[in-house]
């Protein structure tokens, strides 16, 4: 093969192609190629940063129903815990449980007499004297209804003594003890 000879000036023209060459592969990096590609490689990681939080927000939106579900129970576990230990004393709801009661088991309630209040650690124990009248089994059964109707409410301390009415049979006297929420 023949040697190709190159004179200075072609030299310099060479070596100037080259300079002006790799000057503007240099320029097109710094200033078109890398942050270019700095900035793909930005929005790529905030799509993937914006597709993550997507995906948490859908996650939540799924629990969100279960939430809605969960939270319409506990208000009705809520609601029913207050009608068995109200926050306030709701006299006349209990007077009107007594009053039905004392009805449908035909027992005449003659006196009811507020004893008092007793703080207890969650709740206050009020107490009534109830005086009432009537047949053994139904003043019984009466009891019974007492116990166990939705408001939570104890008979303490039950006496029973005979009577010659002829409507009545015995004469009973005992504690209401109603109780309520302090919380």
């Amino acid at each position: 093969m023949k040697k190709i000879q190159l004179t200075k000036e072609q030299m310099g023209q060479v070596v100037a192609g080259v300079l002006f060459g790799s000057l503007f592969v240099y320029a097109y990096l710094n200033y078109f190629w890398l942050p270019t590609a700095k900035k793909i490689t930005d929005n790529t990681n905030m799509v993937a940063s914006i597709e993550t939080d997507i995906g948490k927000a859908k996650m939540q939106k799924a629990k969100y129903k279960d939430l809605e579900v969960k939270l319409a129970s506990l208000k009705e576990d809520k609601e029913a815990a207050q009608k068995k230990l109200p926050r306030e004393r709701k006299l006349p709801d209990l007077l009107r449980t007594i009053t039905l009661l004392s009805k449908r088991y035909h027992v005449s309630i003659t006196a009811i007499t507020p004893s008092g209040s007793a703080p207890v650690d969650y709740f206050t124990k009020v107490t009534y004297i109830i005086n009432m009248k009537g047949n053994y089994h139904n003043v019984g059964r009466f009891l019974t209804a007492l116990g166990l109707e939705e408001r939570i409410m104890t008979s303490e301390n039950l006496t029973m003594s005979a009577t010659n009415a002829p409507d009545a049979s015995v004469s009973a006297s005992f504690i209401l003890a109603a109780y309520q929420y302090n919380g």
